[in-house]
């Protein structure tokens, strides 16, 4: 019986050693595969291309840390760096996550450059692979554009030869024969004579279902500008560049391309313009405000013209009165702008207020005032009037004008009311007066040593008066410089809380995809007490401290990103998001 107890015993610790062994190799092979080997890979959308040509780098990474490209000298690096993460099945059917970040520029001068990127992991860093890239002239063949390119674009414009001051818009098209994901940059089209340029923001991104070539396409518009020409001859617009994330056949990959490039010749207005041309472009109106048919000499009245439209608006200048004899322009004329900026050019209304004096006591019959602009589309000079107006003026005797002649000139004088001061010109004559002489021979010479006297006497008192002057107990005196205008009260400055902003507009998700962003930048500022000034500073700090709520706020600000620009996300629940948001940035120490 005894033997049997001990043979039993003997059998459940063998078995239990067993179980113990297959525990540990369990657990030894899981950390194994748990604990992969850093990967860095450094990528590039071209090998060659020409100098201020953009580009766009790529480092892919298996972890998560701080990445780093050591580009040469030579490279100038856009503002814009684009950070995300993205998971992938690999063929053995495992998820895998993989982290990145993209920077672009261009190259400033000729030559091949060989260069590495790094990621910081644990306080270990990894190199990438060499990458090379080599740089020459500029091709100036960049009106060409391949249809059967997987993405390319072109400028979109209405007219290619327009007159001086008319206004332009121009606006990227863009075709994509594979799935977009989003856009990760864009550089705008640049003229190489003198314009006005005027961007307006990009608001969701409108992607539509098309054929081009016989094949399936996706299609968009995009970085819509205004441009108004300030010169004449012919105007080259450089190719935009754009980089957006398209689907792969394993991995999602960057497609960067430069659409084409476009002339516009730029004519200059015709001759012989009309005298009350206000150098407006466009297509305009104008209206009038008529003053008081009656006042009194010597008052001051005022006349209003609107001047309404489209064009080159806010270039243009004020309109030129023909006044009747017996009253003058009183000052400039007030301007009065209320103009915008729209896809048709500047559009709006300018107001002009005249203040007319009048001089003398006899009626007044005013011309209507009219302006001259012209007309690109009838390609001619449009003049249009107001409405001519009389005025009845009241004699005042109380308005007695003073003529004071000036002896330099001798052909102009000026009509001074004794009551108001106010001047007018008229002609005259000069005369030599003896009175004059008497001024400059003894008047003059008295009067200068009269006032030198009064200076030494005032001078000498303040002397006195300066020495008199003792420091009380309790003053202090200041150990620095201090300035008129210094204060050492804090100036309080007002500050944006785009968070109560998403709050207000979770109702309309194309806003709230603006402020989100914004606002957990903010509050991580808030939380690190430091002013980041970009994004990826913000989260470079939060990865350091909070990596998995890093994580999750940058998710959320891709999401919102997606969204705003229209690739991916077709509805955004704000409500969830902003919930979401909160409980991670809650669990950041205040």
């Amino acid at each position: 019986m005894v033997q049997k107890v001990l043979q039993v015993v003997r059998v459940q610790e063998k078995t239990g050693n067993q179980w113990q062994l297959m525990l540990f190799l369990f657990t030894l092979v899981s950390q194994i595969s748990i604990a992969q080997k850093p990967v860095v890979a450094l990528t590039s959308d071209k090998k060659e291309l020409g100098v201020n040509e953009h580009l766009s780098f790529t480092i892919t990474a298996n972890v998560e840390g701080s990445m780093k490209i050591d580009f040469p000298v030579e490279f100038e690096v856009d503002l814009n760096v684009m950070h995300g993460m993205e998971q992938k099945m690999d063929p053995s059917g495992k998820i895998k996550t993989y982290y990145y970040m993209q920077q672009t520029g261009a190259f400033k001068k000729e030559g091949t450059y060989s260069f590495y990127a790094y990621t910081t992991f644990r306080n270990k860093v990894y190199r990438s692979n060499k990458i090379t890239i080599k740089v020459t002239e500029a091709s100036e063949e960049d009106n060409k554009v391949n249809s059967n390119d997987p993405v390319f674009g072109f400028i979109q414009c209405k007219k290619t030869s327009v007159y001086e001051g008319e206004p332009i818009l121009l606006k990227a098209k863009v075709f994509s024969y594979i799935n977009i994901e989003y856009l990760e940059g864009y550089s705008d089209f640049k003229a190489d004579i003198s314009m006005e340029e005027h961007s307006f923001p990009n608001g969701r991104v409108e992607v539509e279902q098309t054929r081009v070539n016989g094949k399936d396409a996706l299609a968009f518009e995009y970085g819509k500008q205004l441009l108004i020409p300030v010169g004449t001859g012919k105007c080259h617009i450089k190719p935009f560049e754009m980089a957006l994330r398209c689907h792969g056949s394993l991995f999602s990959k960057t497609m960067r391309f430069r659409s084409s490039g476009l002339y516009i010749n730029i004519k200059p207005l015709p001759g012989n313009a009309p005298k009350d041309f206000i150098g407006a472009v466009g297509e305009y109106r104008l209206s009038q405000k008529s003053p008081t048919k009656e006042i009194k000499e010597g008052e001051v009245f005022t006349l209003e013209l609107v001047i309404a439209g489209v064009g080159n608006l806010h270039n243009s200048n004020a309109p030129k009165l023909k006044l009747p004899k017996g009253c003058s322009i009183y000052g400039d004329p007030e301007r009065i702008e209320d103009i915008e900026f729209t896809e048709s050019g500047a559009e709006g209304m300018i107001t002009y207020r005249f203040n007319i004096q009048v001089l003398e006591d006899h009626d007044l019959a005013f011309s209507a005032p009219s302006i001259s602009y012209f007309d690109p589309e009838k390609e001619k000079y449009i003049t249009i009037k107001g409405n001519s107006f009389n005025i009845h003026v009241l004699p005042d005797k109380s308005f007695n004008p003073v003529v004071l002649t000036d002896p330099a000139s001798g052909t102009h004088t000026d009509m001074v009311d004794l009551k108001t001061q106010k001047t007018a010109t008229s002609e005259t004559k000069t005369k030599s007066s003896s009175k004059s002489k008497l001024w400059v021979g003894i008047v003059a010479p008295t009067s200068l040593l009269g006032l030198l006297f009064v200076f030494l006497a005032v001078r000498k008192r303040k002397k006195k008066e300066t020495g008199k002057i003792e420091l009380s107990e309790t003053d202090e005196l200041p150990r620095t410089p201090v300035f008129l205008n210094e204060t050492k009260a804090e100036i309080p400055v007002e500050t944006i809380d785009y968070w109560k902003d998403a709050e207000k507009h979770v109702e309309d998700p194309s806003i709230f995809a603006i402020l989100l962003p914004k606002a957990i930048i903010q509050r991580i500022e808030q939380c690190e007490k430091c002013n980041f000034q970009s994004r990826e500073k913000a989260f470079d700090r939060l990865l350091d401290t909070n990596p998995e709520i890093a994580k999750g706020l940058r998710e959320i600000i891709e999401m919102c990103d997606q969204y705003r620009y229209g690739f991916g996300t077709e509805h955004l629940e704000t409500e969830k998001i902003l919930a979401h948001a909160e409980n991670l940035l809650s669990q950041l120490p205040s």
